[in-house]
């Protein structure tokens, strides 16, 4: 078996934050990402081929949160250390109602537009969704 090498902050180029929430009554954007809903023309993040990034997901309501292409390890869990089921690569971290989730993640695979998006359907077609593209 192979062995992957973890990961640590000091290893990081960047650090992002991304709010997963609903949108104001009577605003008519369903839920959003970064207090925007999703649109095709918008890049969210820009993170380098090669480089380690810092994601932190902050919900306000349970949001399974999924990226496209990247395979993260989850470095704490609402401040804390990972619980007993955050070890591992992972694609989706499951973000409970006020939690804040810090991932790390390895930007290695190919350049691109990809998404990530909260992973409950009624909330991914109402919007929260979001492009970053590796260059």
């Amino acid at each position: 078996m192979s062995t992957i090498e973890p990961l640590n902050r000091t290893q990081a180029s960047a650090s992002r934050e991304f709010s997963f929430r609903g949108a104001p009554p009577g605003d008519g954007h369903g839920w959003l990402i970064g207090g925007q809903p999703y649109s095709p023309s918008r890049i969210d993040a820009r993170p380098r081929l090669g480089d380690v990034e810092i994601w932190r997901f902050v919900a306000d309501l349970h949001h399974p949160i999924h990226l496209h292409l990247v395979s993260f390890r989850i470095l704490s869990r609402g401040g804390r250390e990972p619980g007993p089921f955050d070890g591992g690569l992972k694609d989706t971290v499951d973000l409970r109602p006020g939690e804040a989730v810090e991932v790390i993640a390895p930007v290695d695979d190919y350049r691109g537009r990809y998404m990530f998006h909260c992973h409950n359907a009624e909330h991914e077609d109402m919007g929260m969704m979001a492009t970053f593209e590796t260059t």
